[in-house]
């Protein structure tokens, strides 16, 4: 009878590591692949892997529980007492089993090494730019937009539930889910919204009138009207890193509204309102350069060749290259002109330029040359009407997404 190695039946911890790590090694390698395929999940999939991994999913889960028992431990003077307090034990039971198993967890992600941690960070990494480079979101047809396919959300001064609105001032859809992620600059806050339109979850951490978000990198980047500064956060809204202050040189900000980012050319453009100017970020968050003599620059949005810049001078719209070099101004500003007050830019696939008029409570849609093709919506609040436009986006189906104060039909859908 031929002799089995040993070794194919060592069970040490090293070993297990090892297996362990190659195991994941070559997850990640066919999750890069898939990815490359564009494959809508995956992303998700690989973030439950990590949330194994470093015991986040058991430490939000138990955190759920907690606050669960809290609220159930609230009720014990009413009637069915007994079922109450049996429920609260269930709990306690619950919460130190994943006490139990995150202290097991999180013993393992000692033992496995530090360095390994930086390479699985860093494959992550990886992945998670190719989210980046969703398929291209179809061109709506602006032509016969009259009515909304659904509403949802409704403004209020008071009420600060989810789904309601102090001012929806931008919008940015997830390119991978489709989901909806809109700044709510009066209530300092994001709320998220699933593509079936439900409310989903809001966040707020760091915030001082959130102007304008955009989704790069599989994270959230909003900037701060107030507080002059851009922060990144997680698709779940956890806060990861904020750059920026006051002031008027490198990496500081004074009134940062609109903001977009190219991967293709490393670079994050913020527009500064007060400061007169866009302002270029590499994607490690270092300076890059600045775009100057913008008056009032409101928003910026890129193509593949060109940065559009919306700002407060008449013309309202000016384009530049990547050598910051501009090709032209275009659509006339004011009373009796194109438009009267523009506060945002989109840009679709077919380099159509929509601008929300604010004080006109339209939407206007321009061609790339500037010619108006046409104006959606009036002043109103009933359904296809607006007041004050604002937010503006599109999603990967064609749907137009448009914020207003509308009371009851804060966001629609076109």
């Amino acid at each position: 009878m031929a002799s089995v190695s040993t070794a194919q039946f060592d069970g040490s911890f090293p070993s297990q590591v090892e297996r362990v790590r190659r195991e994941i090694n070559e997850r990640f390698i066919r999750a890069h692949k898939v990815l490359q395929d564009r494959e809508k999940d995956l992303l998700a999939q690989l973030q439950d892997l990590l949330d194994d991994y470093t015991g986040e999913g058991i430490e939000e889960e138990k955190e759920q529980m907690v606050a669960s028992k809290e609220l159930l431990s609230t009720l014990k003077g009413n009637t069915g007492k007994d079922v109450l307090d049996q429920s609260v034990a269930l709990m306690d039971e619950r919460i130190k089993e994943l006490e139990s198993k995150l202290e097991t967890v999180r013993l393992t992600y000692t033992n496995v090494g530090l360095e390994w941690d930086e390479l699985l960070e860093k494959k992550l990494g990886e992945t998670g730019r190719l989210r980046l480079n969703p398929r291209k979101s179809k061109t709506p047809d602006y032509k016969n937009m009259s009515q909304p396919i659904e509403v949802f959300g409704r403004n209020s001064k008071k009420d600060k539930s989810s789904g309601v609105f102090y001012y929806a001032s931008s919008i940015a859809i997830d390119p991978v889910t489709n989901s909806i992620y809109i700044c709510d600059y009066g209530w300092n806050r994001v709320q998220v919204f699933h593509s079936s339109y439900d409310f989903v979850f809001l966040f707020g951490h760091k915030m001082d009138c959130p102007a304008g978000i955009c989704i790069a990198q599989a994270n959230l980047y909003v900037t701060q009207h107030i507080s002059c500064c851009m922060n990144v956060y997680s698709m779940r809204g956890q806060l990861l890193h904020s750059v920026g202050s006051e002031g008027k040189n490198e990496l500081e900000f004074d009134g940062p509204v609109g903001i977009d980012i190219s991967i293709d050319k490393n670079s994050i453009y913020i527009a500064e309102f007060n400061n007169d100017r866009v302002q270029c970020l590499n994607l490690d968050l270092s300076f890059n350069s600045f775009i100057s003599d913008i008056y009032g620059a409101k928003d910026v949005k890129l193509t593949s060749t060109e940065v559009v810049v919306l700002c407060s001078s008449d013309p309202c719209l000016i384009i530049y290259n990547y050598a910051h070099e501009s090709i032209r101004q275009m659509i006339t500003k004011g009373v009796g002109k194109l438009v009267i007050k523009p506060v945002r830019l989109f840009v679709d696939e077919s380099g159509n330029i929509l601008i929300p008029d604010c004080d006109a409570h339209c939407l206007c849609v321009f061609s790339h040359e500037g010619e108006l093709l046409h104006k959606i919506g009036k002043e109103g609040q009933e359904r296809g009407e607006f007041i004050q436009p604002r937010g503006i986006c599109i999603n990967q189906e064609g749907r137009l997404v448009v914020a207003s104060r509308n009371p009851s039909h804060a966001i629609q859908i076109f």
